[in-house]
């Protein structure tokens, strides 16, 4: 049987032609939507398009976008002619884009903006194989792409290649049915880049076999059905995202909405009220902090009510999770606290919200905790890019906090003898672009996909990720230690968003530390701190001295060789744009180490704590 994304997508598209299929924005306008007979019109025709100008079955296209539906709509048009699809993150560096653009030896790339055209066109004279840009939306001013003086015939618009499509559709009607039908399942559907934490992007090459070896886990995982509305904000060149998202949309799914960006998806969400949604850990963090501080701001008995309220739905998550039946008093209980606190908190974040999945980096255990005790079911998972997304996911009432659940069907797992994670499974991928070598360092004898994570398996097979196999950090005394654990002890409170571990060869541990804005000037004001700015805020020695206290509290939690004799607090985020993050905002441990190694070396000269300001 043939199982492509584009023959499932206009399958199904024909099947819920007048249904609404996607929600969208344009500019400052309200929602707008396509029916699914709209969209497979639309997709049509810029599949179309790209058979007009001249691309060919086997070759490769990008995309160098943010996430919207026209995002989606070049995926599908490029396999819908039996073609490679290559996505790169709009926040890639500039070596980074060319990069991608050369080892995939893309013919064209879809680009969102003109700025991002003009940094493909910057590198164009190091990409031969590069024959096409596809500009999605109008040029700045109201100018036309003749007005920006660009080469002859090198950069067209979305609207030109639709109008060449629908002129080669009236030619050849059943060019891209051909096209296809004739794409095996053993095909190359995509090619990821891993955006890695040291060194270049690797391609990950995932087939049709790949991607559906997932997508058919999937229903009994993440349930969607005709009646659900997603709403999709997380990048499009991640794998989470696509895999369980897009692709899960179409293969299941009735209506996606767009946000407009992640940091319009609390207006959005009022907007859409969806009832399923993709998230990294960052985002609940986010919402979970708003929460907290609403709590804290509250006054005598409505806060105490707040807290018993919450207390008493961890009580039946537990219970719930742990297979165990509730007792009358504790439903009893729980219909009051439901009744007077749950359901206001569930309207706040999402009045239809029914499913919260998390991934793409380690969750917070207590937040997981936090979002099912008020009744919004939240399940986090673990997959890799070449794994096409999900290894192992918790199950809707078998969650266990602290892992990532058990595998999925399809997929077997075991520990390697120093504990690293190894994987087989039909979404397991066949290797990275051009470099058999690196392929070669990640499979075994036996066919096991060696990940590079390292942790621990249940009796009853649930994983727990305790870190990267390259991050651990070995003290002086030789004791191995996993920073990540302690990095997600750290922040649980509230006030700190980021926190990087050290300690390689050294007698105790360190941290550098960056704060929430938000939540630090809300305490600043609460304390009566002086607050000129932020980043003196930072500074101020009654923050270091509260920081100490509450690392103190969490620190009970952690083994002796685990807790931090001294911090550092940063006076800006980590970013994406100083290379402190991948495009899928993990920490660079390398790059932080060297671009504040003098601070670091500092904290280990200081015996108190520590509050600095920068290197």
């Amino acid at each position: 049987m043939q199982q492509t994304i584009a023959a499932t997508f206009f399958s199904r598209a024909e099947t819920l032609a007048d249904r609404v299929a996607i929600r969208f924005k344009e500019g400052r306008s309200p929602y707008r939507e396509l029916t699914w007979g709209q969209y497979s019109r639309m997709v049509t025709e810029m599949a179309y398009g790209l058979a007009a100008i001249g691309f060919e079955p086997g070759q490769s296209a990008a995309i160098l976008s943010n996430t919207s539906h026209l995002w989606v709509a070049s995926d599908l048009a490029i396999m819908s002619n039996g073609c490679v699809s290559v996505p790169i993150y709009p926040t890639s560096s500039q070596a980074d884009i060319q990069y991608i653009l050369e080892n995939s030896e893309a013919q064209c790339v879809f680009v969102q903006s003109e700025s991002l055209m003009n940094r493909v066109l910057s590198a164009k004279e190091q990409l031969p194989n590069l024959k096409k840009l596809i500009l999605l939306s109008a040029p700045a001013g109201g100018k036309s792409l003749t007005e920006l003086n660009l080469q002859e015939g090198l950069v067209i618009g979305l609207e030109e290649l639709q109008e060449l499509g629908r002129q080669l559709e009236t030619e050849n009607e059943e060019l891209i049915r051909q096209r296809i039908d004739s794409t095996d399942n053993s095909a190359v559907a995509t090619i990821i880049y891993t955006s890695g934490t040291t060194g270049i992007p690797k391609g990950v090459i995932l087939t049709y076999e790949n991607i559906f070896g997932v997508l058919n886990d999937l229903p009994g995982i993440i349930p969607l059905n005709v009646s659900d509305t997603y709403l999709s904000f997380l990048p499009l060149s991640h794998v989470f995202e696509r895999v369980c998202g897009e692709f899960h949309w179409l293969f299941r799914g009735d209506v996606c909405a767009f946000a407009e960006s992640i940091d319009q998806v609390g207006k959005n969400m009022v907007e859409i009220e969806p009832t399923m949604i993709l998230v990294v850990p960052r985002v609940l963090d986010r919402i979970h902090a708003k929460v907290q501080v609403g709590i804290m701001g509250a006054t005598g008995r409505a806060r105490a009510l707040m807290e018993w309220s919450i207390a008493t739905g961890k009580e039946l998550f537990a219970c719930v999770s742990q297979g165990r039946s509730p007792g009358l008093f504790l439903k009893c209980r729980h219909y009051l606290a439901e009744r007077l606190v749950l359901q206001k908190l569930r309207a706040r974040i999402g009045r239809r919200l029914r499913l919260v999945v998390s991934g793409g980096a380690p969750a917070n255990a207590e937040v997981i905790e936090f979002f099912n005790a008020i009744g919004i079911p939240t399940l986090e998972g673990y997959g890799l890019t070449e794994t096409a997304a999900p290894v192992c996911v918790n199950l809707g009432q078998q969650i266990k906090l602290g892992t990532v659940g058990g595998p999925l069907p399809s997929v077997q797992i075991k520990l390697a003898d120093d504990g690293e994670i190894l994987v087989k499974g039909p979404g397991v991928f066949k290797g990275y672009l051009k470099s058999e070598e690196m392929t070669a360092e990640v499979f075994d004898a036996e066919g096991w996909f060696h990940t590079g994570d390292i942790g621990s398996i249940d009796q009853d097979g649930y994983l727990k990720i305790t870190d990267r196999k390259k991050d651990l950090i070995i003290n002086s005394a030789g004791k191995n230690i996993a920073p990540q654990r302690i990095e997600s002890v750290l922040k649980t409170i509230q006030l700190i968003s980021q926190a990087v571990v050290f300690g390689d060869k050294r007698k105790h541990l360190v941290a550098v530390l960056t704060l929430d804005e938000q939540a630090v000037t809300e305490l600043a004001q609460e304390k009566g701190w002086d607050m000129s700015s932020f980043a003196e805020l930072t500074a101020d020695p009654e923050l270091g001295k509260h920081l100490r206290a509450e690392i103190n509290k969490v620190s009970d939690q952690l083994a002796e060789c685990e807790r931090i004799r001294n911090f550092a607090v940063l006076p800006r985020e980590l970013s994406v744009e100083s290379g402190e993050l991948t495009a899928t905002l993990k920490v660079r441990r390398g790059v932080v180490a060297r671009e504040y190694s003098k601070l670091v070396d500092s904290l280990y000269r200081d015996e108190e704590s520590l509050v600095a300001s920068g290197c």
